[in-house]
Parts: structure tokens; sequence; C-alpha cells
């Protein structure tokens, strides 16, 4: 008897136990077709990765100016290299270069919303040192 209680017991408290989530077990995953589609940029070979992972990046050439732009990355012409890196489980770091006609960069962290939108992050402000009076 005592042990149909003890197991009627664990029974219970492994069904009523919490049971973790999908982001529990690790980042989520980033298409990276998708985000350079969103990006306006095309990559620069056809054996790219379908999901970008935590470390890695992919480079691409940009083919809408327009699209770029929408996340601050201003200046830039039709087929400048664009590289993509993510930087954090939901941040990726977007890079823009060109060298004609004029040399240029630019540089924006993105945060990646669960339903894959991308919204630019705001810099942190420059930290202050004692020393300046501040």
């Amino acid at each position: 008897m005592n042990r149909g209680l003890m197991l009627l017991g664990a029974c219970v408290i492994a069904i009523g136990a919490p049971r973790p989530t999908l982001a529990q077990f690790g980042p989520p995953e980033v298409s990276v077709t998708a985000t350079l589609a969103k990006l306006g940029a095309k990559a620069a070979t056809t054996n790219i990765p379908s999901d970008l992972e935590l470390g890695r990046s992919v480079t691409a050439s940009l083919v809408s100016v327009e699209k770029i732009e929408q996340f601050g990355i201003k200046g830039m012409h039709e087929g400048a290299r664009v590289t993509v890196t993510r930087v954090g489980p939901d941040r990726i770091r977007v890079e823009a270069d060109e060298l004609e006609p004029v040399a240029a960069k630019s540089i924006v962290t993105l945060r990646i919303g669960s339903d894959g939108s991308l919204t630019p992050v705001a810099e942190h402000a420059a930290a202050r040192r004692p020393s300046d009076g501040i």
C-alpha cells in the first residue's frame, strides 16, 4: 500500500513539475535568407547556412538601398558589401561598407524579435569618467 502511494505521489510531482520552454534550450533560429531579404541584401555565395548561429557571420551584397536605410544604414549604394554577424541570442550586427564612389562604412546593431522582426538597438551612451567633472 505504501509503495502504491509513493508511486502515485511521484507521478503527481512529475506531471505537475514545470516543463522547460523552447527559450530555455538555446537561442532562437535566425533564417539567413529571410534576414538578408529584410535588409535588402543577397548572399555573396550559394553555399550559405540556413540558420545564422551565435558567433557566425555571412557576407552579402546590397541590392535594395531603401530596405537597409530603414535600419539606420545610410549612404550606401547598390553592390555595397553587407556583413551580418550574430552577436547575441537576440541580436545581430550589420556592417555595410563600400569603396566606390567614396569609401564609406556604417554599422548598426539590430534586435531580433520572436517573430523574426528586426529593430535597431539604441547605442549606449559613452561612459562618463570621474575626471569629466560630470
